[in-house]
């Protein structure tokens, strides 16, 4: 980060964001509930915020400092103004507020798309209960690798136009080894053209593991450098078998263990994705366990998302969310596993400065079979898309000639507007748009206010690379 020096006759103050936390005799933690920017520093630290406990001026303060601090107290708060933890004095919340939106705003007028999604199935094999799929009529099909290479020609220039330096390439479904033909030759088209282009491109598979044969393992094993798997079970045996069963209503866990011992075998990379509701919440433990004997070394947990009555009856309440992830993210760090999830993109965003809004349609676009554009796979069947898929879209989006983004975008900023003519008008109630959604709110709406404020808590004293490392961020 650039240091900033403050304008000379400008009269500095503490950021009305700032927080401030003290972890042990020798390290605070800083961060803005705007801006991010995390940062530790020894216990100097509070005596020279002290000092802007009203307006100040930088130079003197930077004098007294200099007789305590251990480090140039000119430099430190240089630092501190540029990670907005000291503010102008003249600036209140809602003038901060308003700049750090149209800032964020002009910055993402251009998306940087790093991420693209392929839908490549429509079909599954499983019918698990309260599947997001069923919530909404997904009617497409199954996705040939010349469509995609049409999208892909169009990707690559876009991405070398716009500096992005590396891709990630995600394959979902429903089920997509269940297209694994076409899934396997657009892998292919990806690799030649990231060559051609020089791009990093790495690849991510979501996959149930329910029907695996001896040519996709093979498969697997063969490009090993480029892939990482990510397998969803809910849980042990009892819990995982009571909601993610084949067509025939038989549990799954078995069949999909066997299948997860077989990818770890080959050597790639390999996680879990397990959806959290009353079914599992009393196992946690238990399945951290049984994934750290089976060797997985990463593990995603996101929230379980009803739409009926029936199935909101298996969402955990607010406490029980918390606890769940404080007793998934000790169970995990036990055993030395990475431990992430969608809700973890609010706690990182915020205390990093990641501009506060997951990457759905900012940095990642999803492409289904019949050409719509989604933001997000979870909203594959909907309303909310970007449109139908033409051989001028990414060129459109480049020059903000895009409507659908500028819809999601648009609908996004004026929310986090209307923010400022309210009280508590910090970036805390960030929700998973997906959400927001299906319960007909505003996609910017505080939502999950006491949810991310009680997360926020929590990992403010986590220890570094538990809070940051390979999360969530935009």
């Amino acid at each position: 980060m650039t240091l900033q020096t403050p304008p000379p006759a400008v009269l500095l103050k503490k950021s009305p964001f700032l927080v401030v936390k003290q972890i042990d005799d020798t390290e605070v933690r800083v961060y803005s509930r705007m801006h991010g920017n995390l940062t530790a520093f020894d216990v100097d630290i509070q005596k020279v915020l002290k000092l802007f406990d009203t307006p100040a001026n930088a130079e003197n303060a930077a004098k007294i400092a200099s007789q305590f601090c251990k480090n140039d107290a000119s430099d430190l708060i240089r630092e501190l103004y540029a990670k907005h933890f000291l503010v102008e004095a003249n600036k209140d919340e809602k003038a901060i507020f308003s700049e750090y939106i149209s800032a964020v705003r002009h910055k993402n007028r251009i998306p940087k798309v790093s991420k693209v999604t392929f839908l490549v199935s429509d079909e599954c094999n499983l019918a698990c209960k309260g599947c997001y799929h069923t919530f909404y009529d997904f009617k497409s099909t199954q996705m040939s690798s010349d469509f995609a290479g049409q999208i892909l020609e169009g990707l690559f220039p876009y991405l070398k136009k716009n500096a992005v330096s590396s891709l990630v390439i995600s394959f979902l479904g429903y089920e997509p080894f269940l297209n694994f033909e076409a899934m396997k030759r657009i892998y292919d088209q990806v690799c030649s053209m990231s060559d051609r282009y020089d791009i990093k491109t790495s690849f991510h598979i979501f996959t149930n593991a329910f029907s695996l044969d001896e040519s996709m393992h093979a498969w697997i094993e063969r490009n090993i450098s480029k892939l990482a798997v990510k397998v969803s079970l809910d849980g042990i045996k009892e819990d995982n078998d009571k909601r993610r069963v084949d067509f025939a209503g038989k549990g799954t866990y078995e069949r999909v263990v066997k299948n997860l011992r077989r990818i770890l075998a080959t050597g790639v990379k390999c996680s879990v994705l397990i959806v959290l509701s009353k079914l599992n919440f009393s196992n946690i433990e238990k399945f951290v366990d049984e994934m750290d004997v089976l060797g997985i070394r990463q593990i995603t947990a996101n929230m379980f998302c009803g739409q009926s009555r029936d199935e909101r009856m298996m969402e955990l309440t607010t406490s029980e969310k918390i606890e769940a992830i404080k007793r998934m993210d000790q169970a995990a760090e036990k055993h030395g596993i990475r431990f992430d999830g969608e809700w973890k993109y609010a706690v990182v965003q915020m205390i990093t400065g990641a501009h506060f809004t997951c990457p759905a349609g900012i940095k990642q676009l999803v492409f289904s079979a019949d050409g719509v554009i989604y933001p997000c796979q979870r909203f594959a069947g909907t309303p909310i898309n970007f449109g139908t898929y033409t051989k001028d879209f990414w060129e459109k989006i480049s020059e903000d000639r895009c409507e659908g983004y500028r819809r999601w975008t648009a609908d996004l900023y004026r929310g986090l507007t209307e923010r400022s003519k309210t009280e508590n008008i910090d970036l805390a109630g960030w929700s998973c748009p997906f959400l927001l959604f299906i319960r007909e709110e505003c996609i910017s709406k505080h939502l999950e206010r006491e949810f991310n404020e009680r997360l926020l808590e929590y990992y403010i004293t986590r220890p570094l690379d538990r809070i940051i490392a390979e999360s969530p961020r935009n």
